[in-house]
């Protein structure tokens, strides 16, 4: 099991030399505490040159994890369930560079806010119906690419579809493709799933899980909550899961300080 935590970079700052210095900076701060790899937020990953970056990457003997692509929705509004068919292609077109700049990063691209909440004044059915279609697109593209799609359930109060593992599973299996498989997130399955039920649940698909996302029961630092961290992970551990498990959470009070205390926590259940 590997370790990466999610970042951004400056995208008002555009310029290759600018990506130089951000990427050397995370990786130089990251490397020492046990990271294995940095999760990338981007709106727009065409603006970054990717070979550079992977690079000074590789220098440090590092990899980018996986690409988000929440902020296509959360900033642009386009979404892969949109009542509007124009808004919906615009999802789709986005999808589109962060798959060519994955080829490039060898990274998995991430399913999560990019599919959107619900209008007020559609049919819940359609923007599902609407959300699959273009999933299947989506895939059909991954495939063309050789690039992994990784599909997130995401808790109720934040998005408004496949809420749980079970839905998601459901969906991935639909779509029927090896290019897409399960992200699972710490933070939306304490929300969402059977606290009773869920270890055995997680134990049975874990063959379907390619990414982790890691944040506590306060959206914070792991450890910082009472999420029980040690259980959930010893059952990817029991798979042999070779992927990686990324903190994406709250960075406060301040990213070096979340670096460097899930860092430490995490790498006592890793290792034993």
């Amino acid at each position: 099991m590997k370790l990466s935590i999610v970042s951004g970079l400056n995208e008002s700052l555009i310029g290759i030399q600018k990506d130089t210095e951000e990427i050397k900076s995370l990786c130089k701060f990251l490397k020492p505490l046990g990271y294995n790899g940095i999760e990338l937020s981007l709106l727009r990953p065409e603006i970054h040159d990717a070979k550079k970056i992977m690079e000074i990457v590789d220098s440090y003997d590092m990899e980018v994890s996986a690409l988000g692509t929440g902020s296509t929705f959360i900033r642009c509004g386009y979404s892969l369930g949109h009542v509007n068919e124009q808004l919906r292609q615009k999802a789709i077109d986005r999808l589109i560079k962060y798959m060519d700049f994955a080829i490039e990063t060898e990274s998995l691209v991430i399913i999560g806010l990019i599919r959107g909440r619900y209008n007020y004044d559609s049919s819940l059915k359609k923007e599902r119906l609407n959300i699959i279609s273009s999933l299947k697109k989506c895939v059909n593209l991954a495939e063309d690419r050789d690039v992994e799609l990784v599909f997130e359930p995401i808790n109720q109060f934040e998005i408004d579809s496949y809420n749980t593992i079970a839905s998601s599973l459901e969906l991935i299996k639909e779509l029927n493709s090896d290019n897409i498989k399960l992200l699972i997130d710490t933070f939306h399955t304490h929300l969402e799933e059977d606290p009773g039920f869920v270890w055995d649940y997680l134990d049975d698909i874990a063959s379907h899980i390619s990414h982790l996302h890691l944040a506590d029961t306060t959206r914070r630092a792991p450890g910082t909550g009472h999420f029980d961290f040690r259980t959930f992970l010893n059952i990817f551990k029991n798979h042999n899961y070779n992927g990686y498990a990324s903190i994406e959470t709250i960075m406060k009070p301040s990213f070096e300080d979340v670096a460097k205390e899930s860092a430490g926590y995490l790498q006592t259940i890793i290792e034993d």
